[in-house]
């Protein structure tokens, strides 16, 4: 496998805070929630999750939710000591 070294350190470079809605949203995507599941619990259609993941996915550079949730951990976005996953940051709402 052949990891695009340019990529990984824009994405280490990101200078990106989520609001409060992503940061729900990252929470949920870390802990293994469909879009489906997501849409229901924060009373969003799908649509808009899939909307947030892909804002999400673009600011970290990442080309799926896997990516996106293992970025959002290296660059301390997520936290690393709790179950499911938080935030480790403030958001910008």
């Amino acid at each position: 496998m052949n990891f695009d070294q340019d990529s990984c350190k824009v994405a280490q470079q990101v200078d990106w805070v989520p609001s409060s809605i992503q940061v729900r949203i990252l929470e949920g995507v870390a802990a293994g929630f469909s879009s489906g599941r997501l849409s229901r619990e924060l009373y969003l259609s799908s649509k808009t999750i899939d909307y947030h993941v892909r804002v999400m996915s673009d600011k970290l550079q990442a080309p799926n939710r896997v990516a996106l949730v293992s970025r959002a951990f290296v660059l301390q976005i997520l936290r690393t000591d709790v179950w499911p996953p938080r935030t480790a940051r403030e958001t910008v709402d």
